[in-house]
């Protein structure tokens, strides 16, 4: 899995299905922009999408401003800042310490004043704690800081008990401790806890504050100093920042400092301070006349006006009943919907009615919190935002409708209690719609053992073997060594089935699939802490089995709808049952059309390891498998394999005593730990012993014969346990004494013995599963390229995984590395 690249992969997926639905990436047409609105496709819209909240960028005076800077210093003054500045940034400068009472820096954006600030006064033996939804471009200025040094931690979004837990620590091991967070976080609107965040500056002396209130600047606040400000002192360990680009309707951005100090080392030590361009004399000149307003009496009139326009806006959504999720007197609203078939619906009939909104998506919000996020300006007229939340509350049923979803989902997918006076719900989804049914089963005893092995018994899991792992997965005194099983067929109106699957509710470990170094960082807190950093996923298949586990008849014309039903089914399934993630996986090759399909339902698409498959159709005889290597894969086995073939005694056991099973068990265990590029959870014992007993299953065991034996230990040095169903040899336990790979190449001689008893079986096909894959293609397998499709109902620990790796980058090897994530897991 491309680890590195996921965060890309998960933006670029769910972004450009966005351009192909017609809602994101799109141009006005207008050639004068005037008021509220746009032109898009050729039709005027009511843009709510502006974060121009005073609607300032219209105003004479900024505009007239613009150009007399123009005139009077050309379009741009484009020397380095550390070099000349133009004179108008004196000013600017001068004017908004007036407005803050404090000293300011002028950046370029707010972006590049984080990536200024926080690397210069954030220093290598301090630590930072983020607050899960602050801003990317503050986690990114922080992900810098840790290149020197620093400790880098992640907190539950406005938790500050958990907080205060974490300063418990940290303040007795760091000098300072910087705490990062919005003053208003941008998707759903809700506030930074700063009475609570304030009492923790004043208890402990080096606990410290960057907050960032780019949507609070202009809005609140004498001389629109900002929310954090609004009827507050400005904190002595407090930096602030503030976007110039938003309400106060210019360009650029400011860093608000506690003192001149701190003010004037960013200003000379900040990267982008020296290396990047300057704000533009255009934007200088609007930024100043700006300033000015603040700094007059009207800026109140400007902030009265839009507080009504918000409250009339909160009073109109209370009265439809809509799921308003954040009421905290920001300008920015979030109406949940739930599903991102759901977000796209109601964009798109928003659109129509002749409403522009943003569509709020993963990764900015997990991904069942998809919601219609819109802006309210001082432009907007009062009909206009009443025209708006009554064309919500009509189309928001219809939009669940269409998806086969409710407002009793949206509710509970955020955590909201339902109002009494709420629309009325759309019916549910009938079980008998275009005769579809679903059956659901905990055990697959439910099924007939021919049909079920019809869909499945190619790919290795019938239902003989899925009987085995049930008994082996119950009842074991370790969380993660039992599994709940769920089967879900769906079937048309002759019964036949459409789409089948059978899903494992158990704890995986986070890191599953992360880079061995960082797996084996996040070990060393499993020394202690066991489930650190661990899920509870809903996931088909099993970590015990491979290749597709869901069945799909794509000749049908109902199979999205059946499977939109299945995974209506697990979504109900995993709320049941407190899953934090479900996962699909094991898919072959591109499909976007099924991409589309899981998209719209919450999923995001992830590359798993690719995966080998040994094609042995049409081959009967070790000369055929031979005769089919290639050059490079022949005299590997002439050199690896055949040369010590005889060096060992292979046998396949039927029994075996106590002390036998232990051994391999520790011989897996070897295996286990020793490839932490798929880190999981060791498998119970008990499988080890239900596998002994059953007749369908190899027990293949590997010992060298005593001459070539040199440490004398008289026992087996490998182990392979391989099921054998109708078409498919699968061998799904290893186990290794790797005290002799070297020499030996044991591995390879238990892969090459494997490929000889599928052979003898007369099988279609093997197996080999992940990993190893160059030794697995000089056995003639083919490296398969695999994909899986992901829901997470919180990223926290995708968030705090993400830390530990920037850390441990940061700082290789070190015990610092390790971010201990407060709170338990997701």
């Amino acid at each position: 899995m491309k680890k590195q690249n996921l965060a890309v992969d998960i933006v670029d997926q769910i972004v450009s299905d966005g351009v192909d639905r017609g809602i994101l990436h799109l141009y006005t047409e207008d050639e004068q922009l005037v008021g509220n609105t746009i032109t898009l496709r050729g039709k005027t819209i009511v843009n709510f999408g502006s974060c121009s909240y005073l609607g300032l960028e219209f105003d004479r005076r900024l505009k007239d401003a613009a150009k007399a800077a123009i005139d009077r210093y050309g379009t741009q003054f484009s020397e380095s800042r550390s070099y000349v500045s133009a004179g108008p940034y004196r000013e600017l400068e001068s004017l908004l310490e007036q407005i803050f009472e404090q000293p300011c820096v002028v950046a370029s954006t707010t972006s590049l004043g984080h990536l200024s600030c926080i690397p210069v006064l954030v220093a290598p033996n301090d630590a930072i704690v983020m607050d899960q939804q602050v801003h990317d471009s503050v986690q990114r200025a922080c992900r810098l800081a840790t290149t020197i040094g620093t400790h880098l931690e992640v907190v539950r979004h406005n938790r500050c008990d958990l907080l205060e837990r974490k300063l418990e620590d940290l303040c007795a091991r760091h000098p300072r401790v910087w705490y990062m967070a919005d003053g208003t976080y941008s998707m759903y609107g809700d506030t930074a806890p700063m009475n609570d965040i304030y009492a923790l500056l004043d208890s402990r002396e080096n606990f410290h504050l960057y907050i960032d209130d780019s949507h609070g600047m202009s809005i609140a606040g004498k001389h629109g100093r900002g929310r954090i400000l609004d009827g507050r002192a400005f904190h002595r360990k407090m930096v602030l920042a503030a976007s110039l680009n938003k309400a106060f309707a210019a360009g650029g951005g400011v860093l608000v400092f506690p003192d001149r100090e701190s003010a004037r080392k960013v200003r000379t030590c900040g990267g982008p301070m020296i290396t990047s361009g300057p704000m533009q004399p255009s934007q200088l000149g609007a930024a100043i006349a700006s300033a000015r307003i603040h700094l007059s009496p009207e800026l109140e009139q400007m902030q009265h006006e839009l507080r009504e326009r918000l409250e009339f806006t909160r009073d109109r959504i209370r009265e439809h009943g809509l799921p308003l999720v954040s009421a905290e007197g920001a300008a920015l609203f979030f109406i949940g919907v739930g599903l991102p078939k759901v977000g796209y619906n109601i964009i798109r009939r928003l659109l129509e009615r002749g409403f522009y909104t943003n569509l709020a998506i993963f990764p900015a919000v997990p991904m069942r919190n998809t919601g219609v996020r819109f802006t309210v300006t001082r432009l907007h007229t009062f009909e206009q935002i009443a025209q708006l939340v009554a064309a919500i509350a009509e189309e928001l049923p219809r939009a669940l409708s269409d998806e086969q979803s409710s407002f009793d989902e949206v509710y509970r997918a955020f955590h909201l209690a339902r109002p009494a006076a709420s629309a009325p719900l759309p019916a549910p989804a009938s079980d008998g719609v275009d005769g579809i049914r679903l059956t659901h089963a905990t055990s697959i005893r439910a099924f007939a053992a021919s049909e079920w092995d019809g869909l499945f018994g190619g790919h290795g899991f019938d239902s003989h073997g899925l009987k085995l792992l049930e008994e082996s997965f119950r009842n074991n005194d370790r969380e993660e060594y039992n599994c709940e099983f769920d089967y879900i067929v769906v079937r048309d109106a002759r019964g036949l089935p459409i789409v089948a699957g059978f899903f494992t509710r158990t704890r995986w470990k986070d890191d599953m699939l992360a880079p061995a170094a960082l797996s084996a960082l996040v070990e060393r807190e499993r020394a202690t802490d066991p489930y650190f950093l661990t899920s509870r996923v809903l996931s088909c298949g099993s970590l015990v089995t491979e290749g597709p586990h869901l069945y799909i008849a794509r000749s049908s014309p109902l199979w999205k709808v059946a499977l939109s039903r299945l995974l209506e089914k697990l979504s109900y399934l995993s709320g049941e049952s407190r899953v934090d993630t479900l996962v699909f996986r094991d898919f072959y090759g591109e499909d976007p059309e099924l991409d589309r399909v899981f998209l719209d339902h919450g999923f995001f698409k992830f590359d798993m390891p690719e995966t080998n498959v040994l094609d042995l159709a049409g081959i009967s005889s070790i000369a055929e498998w031979h005769a089919r290597l290639s050059t490079h894969a022949k005299r590997n086995f002439r050199v690896e394999v055949r040369r010590h073939r005889d060096k060992f005694d292979a046998e396949f056991v039927t029994a075996a005593t106590g002390a036998e099973l232990r051994y391999w068990y520790e011989l897996y265990e070897n295996v286990r730990r020793k490839n932490l590029g798929l880190n999981t959870f060791a498998l119970p014992f008990r499988l080890f012993e239900k596998i002994l007993l059953d007749d369908r299953w190899d027990k293949l065991v590997l010992r060298l014969r005593p001459e070539f034996d040199h440490l004398q230990s008289n026992t087996p040095v490998c182990f392979v346990f391989a099921y054998r169903s109708a078409e498919t040899y699968v061998p799904t336990l290893i186990g290794l004494d790797y005290r002799y790979n070297a020499e030996y190449k044991v591995y390879k001689q238990a892969v090459y013995r494997t490929v000889l008893r599928a052979m003898e079986l007369g099988s279609k096909r093997v197996l080999l599963g992940f990993s190893a894959s160059t030794d697995k293609r000089k056995v003639g397998a083919r490296a398969v390229k695999t994909y899986g499709y992901m829901q997470g109902k919180d990223g926290f620990n995708f968030d705090v995984l993400r830390a530990l790796e920037v850390r441990a980058k940061a700082a290789p090897g070190s015990r610092e590395a390790v971010v201990v994530a407060e709170g338990g897991t997701t």
